[in-house]
């Protein structure tokens, strides 16, 4: 049985909540803010998505802030499941911001880490569930700086962090990201991760990070290929 449908058979309210809907090589998320402008990412893959909205995450405080003072009730504004043509699974985490910020670029890495930590906690009880097995994608899509200003103002926080030796968002994540779009990471090389004694499989596990940007500043949707 695939990894969904196990999901979704114990835990079958999920659908209604999450509002659940299947895909065919193609998962839309869509953001729902009345004030975003950053409202559509298509993710692209050879295989069938089964895509949830925030909602599926959203005020679990029995996992997060009810039990524990370090974890954040976040949540990110799409999850899915992937069946790829090759039988892989993965696990498809998604965030929009409409501006190019770092902060909240970095925010919405750390929506996503806890919505994962949420999912996770809730496969663990289903039958043939093993991260070792499955592909994680973290996507965070946004517009693309507005003007050369910005996008310089942001090359040179990124150098003088560099300069400095910090390790920071900056220099570990934001300057490969914009340089290349995607990489691979431990989970432990987060902050959220890396600062709790997690299981070894979530700290050893290895996720694609992307940040994917619009062509253009007035953009209000933008797509990506994940493999």
């Amino acid at each position: 049985m695939a990894l969904s449908n196990t999901f979704t058979t114990i835990f079958d309210k999920a659908i209604n909540n999450g509002d659940a809907h299947e895909y065919e090589n193609k998962w839309v998320v869509i953001e729902h803010g009345k004030d975003a402008t950053m409202t559509h990412l298509e993710v692209n893959a050879t295989g069938d998505f089964l895509g949830f909205n925030h909602d599926l995450v959203k005020g679990v405080k029995d996992t997060t802030t009810k039990m524990s003072s370090k974890l954040d009730d976040k949540d990110c504004d799409g999850i899915a499941f992937l069946n790829d043509n090759s039988k892989q699974e993965h696990l498809v985490f998604a965030e929009l911001k409409s501006n190019f910020d770092v902060q909240k670029i970095t925010g919405a890495f750390h929506q996503i880490t806890m919505s994962f930590i949420k999912m996770h906690a809730w496969l663990s009880l289903c039958r043939g569930y093993n991260l070792d097995n499955i592909k994680v994608h973290f996507i965070t899509a946004c517009k693309c700086c507005k003007d050369k200003d910005q996008e310089d103002n942001v090359r040179l926080r990124i150098s003088q962090a560099q300069q400095l030796g910090k390790d920071t968002f900056e220099t570990k994540f934001l300057k490969p990201l914009l340089d290349k779009n995607n990489i691979k990471v431990k989970l432990s090389s987060f902050d959220d991760i890396q600062k709790l004694p997690f299981h070894d499989c979530i700290c050893e596990k290895e996720i694609c990070m992307y940040l994917q940007l619009t062509k253009n500043p007035s953009d209000s949707k933008t797509s990506i290929t994940i493999y």
